[in-house]
């Protein structure tokens, strides 16, 4: 258990905009933060962070939290690792126990395939820094590949003993289970209950999602044998899908949004060859397709994407199907070859840093010219060929979401291959046609209905739908507390002491009853810190535990729409709610009022039919006091009843 003190320490500490901006390059407008929403996928910003606030909100999806709860749902993290890693990024000691047997038991699965990973990745680097095989194979290799001390620790480079078991054996002495150890992919189970360790005699690749957190390896073998892969890689896992995550976004994420743009390359020696070099914003697909989800992710840093190929002709057009990925996502993509069938890991060490850096700048080109070049040798002055040279271009082409893009790139190919632009922009249309028709034809279900695509789930509309059958009122008196409670609404004269607003509720609603349950919880949690002699803060139910409260608590203090400045420029003065609270909050607490009465005659009606002449009498003059009162309420708020 993490102490109360330091869960709120580090919830303190954890700046909004420097937490979001670990995972999203965030824009300023106004007051606040935009970005393209990273829970959904989206081309135009709706996603918000509020630094005077410390939460965000994203009017999409309607996802919306703090700090922690950011981390919590980008990552997949457990609430108490979450706060682990908020506290070492800023430098917050957590003094807590040793994870026991029993510890362990009560994880949920998800935080154990952390934990075991976290364990793996620490046994594979000690194994290679501290036994002897380690040393003289695991070591021998990287120092071969010409790999420093400080780029084998960056990137938690290990090793994998050439035995059948040993790792197996020392993760269950432990304390993991022969369960967890499976699910994780680290052990295979065979028939009779054998146990054996899945990487074997192979270097060791940690991958790591966004937060740093290992979620799987790849191994690459160092013996020669012909049956077996020169790589493997982790199974999927609840945490690891190998079609969401790039090897090395965590190490390359910040230089990536600093030079706004990523380079792509194809393996793991790649990417630890370049960062050693000083070149940090690579990451790889690690030798799998490029996925639409790989590039949503880089594209939450930089919307440019160079890729890095291999010299090997066949390879790079087998890759090209990438490029079309990347411009689906409304991505800037260029391309670079390098010569003499060069990798990037073997150019980086022939050249170094600097004369890299320098073959990139001047031998990138863009997408067009680059799949161009690449075909004309092979068109030659075959007609035919050329004809389906242009339609892959223009197929290419209208991949790209943007029209003025698609434009720029139709005149270029006509340009290039001496062609009239309108015939390339009908064939573009024809195709987008075609393809709209196709994606019809395969959405139709059973009956010949065409199945919609299912919707982006929006949490700020299902709140909102689940609120219908609250009690307005309440949630008004409620929101007021929590977002204006400490506002001065009255000063007595004669002592000069401030009352708030919270002061004014408490004294006016001390006799009545909040009956929505979530809005009761939030109310007795505000006059708890209150009568304790504290102003509770938004913070207290923004960075609430319970997730429904501080999912209210967001959506309260995320107005989708603010007033321009404009209006005072004009001199057109409108006040502020905030200005209003002491007329506003009378009249709600009116409303509270007339509304329990309302409900105390409807109840006095339904007790007429089986009441006695004589307790017919005092139902009906009660229920006369009743609506006496709220003709007096109504007046006061100006109403008719």
């Amino acid at each position: 258990m993490i102490p109360q003190d330091t869960v709120q320490q580090i919830i303190q500490a954890a700046d909004i905009v420097e937490v979001v901006g670990e995972f999203v390059s965030l824009k300023k407008r106004g007051a606040s933060m935009i970005a393209c929403c990273p829970f959904h996928n989206e081309k135009t910003p709706s996603f918000n962070v509020s630094p005077s606030k410390g939460i965000y909100k994203c009017f999409g999806c309607g996802k919306g939290g703090d700090a922690l709860r950011f981390v919590m749902d980008l990552e997949g993290l457990s609430y108490p690792d979450a706060l682990r890693w908020l506290a070492k990024k800023y430098n917050i000691e957590v003094k807590e126990r040793e994870f026991t047997d029993q510890d362990l038991i009560h994880q949920n699965e998800k935080e154990s395939l952390f934990i075991v990973l976290e364990y793996a990745q620490n046994y594979f680097a000690e194994t290679m820094a501290k036994t002897e095989e380690g040393q003289s194979v695991g070591q021998s290799y990287f120092i071969e590949r010409g790999f420093s001390k400080n780029a084998i620790e960056k990137f938690n480079l290990g090793y994998a003993l050439d035995s059948r078991n040993e790792f197996f054996k020392k993760a269950e002495k432990a304390g993991f289970s022969s369960d967890i150890l499976e699910k994780a992919g680290l052990i295979s189970i065979k028939e009779g209950d054998v146990k054996i360790d899945r990487f074997r005699g192979r270097v060791i690749f940690p991958i790591h999602n966004v937060a740093g957190k290992p979620i799987a390896f790849g191994a690459r073998i160092l013996k020669t044998d012909p049956k077996a892969p020169k790589y493997i890689n982790s199974p999927e896992t609840e945490i690891y899908h190998k079609s969401q995550i790039v090897y090395g976004i965590y190490q390359a994420k910040n230089a990536i949004r600093q030079a706004d743009n990523c380079y792509l390359v194809e393996g793991y020696t790649d990417v630890v060859s370049l960062h050693q070099a000083g070149i940090e914003n690579v990451v790889a697909s690690s030798g799998t397709s490029l996925t639409p989800e790989q590039v949503r992710l880089i594209r939450r840093f930089s919307e440019n994407i160079t890729v890095l190929y291999d010299g090997d002709a066949a390879g790079i057009k087998a890759s090209l199907r990438g490029i079309d990925i990347i411009l689906e996502e409304d991505m800037n993509v260029k391309s670079v070859v390098f010569p003499d069938g060069d990798d990037p890991d073997s150019y980086i060490r022939k050249v170094g840093g600097a004369a890299f850096s320098e073959y990139v700048k001047n031998h990138q080109k863009n997408f067009i010219n680059f799949k161009t070049e690449l075909s004309l040798a092979d068109v030659g002055n075959d007609p035919i060929k050329k004809a389906e040279l242009i339609a892959d271009l223009v197929t290419s082409i209208t991949k790209i979401p943007n029209p003025i893009k698609r434009s720029v790139f139709y005149q270029e190919v006509a340009k290039m291959l001496q062609i009239d632009e309108n015939i390339l922009i009908n064939e573009g249309n024809k195709y987008i046609k075609t393809k709209i028709g196709e994606n019809k034809r395969l959405e139709k279900s059973d009956g010949g209905i065409i199945s919609p695509a299912p919707p982006v789930r929006n949490q700020e509309l299902e709140i909102i739908d689940s609120l219908k059958k609250f009690n307005v009122q309440e949630e008004s008196l409620v929101k007021d507390l929590v977002l204006y409670g400490h506002f001065v609404i009255e000063k007595d004269e004669e002592t000069g002491q401030n009352h708030t607003l919270a002061d004014y509720l408490f004294h006016e609603t001390n006799d009545l009853k909040i009956e929505t349950p979530i809005f009761h919880e939030i109310y007795q949690l505000y006059k708890t810190e209150y009568l304790n002699g504290s102003n509770p803060t938004t913070q207290m139910f923004s960075s609430n535990p319970n997730p429904q409260i501080q999912d209210i608590a967001v959506s309260w203090m995320s107005p989708k729409h603010e007033l321009s400045d404009k209006w005072n420029t004009f001199e057109i003065f409108i006040p502020k709610y905030e200005e209003m609270l002491n007329e506003f909050s009378y009249k709600m607490v009116l409303r509270i009022r007339k509304e329990k009465i309302q409900k105390e005659i409807e109840s006095l009606i339904n007790e007429i039919d089986e009441s006695s002449e004589e307790d017919l009498e005092i139902i009906m003059n009660t229920i006369g006091k009743k609506r006496g009162i709220i003709k007096l309420i109504a007046e006061e708020l100006g109403s008719v009843v």
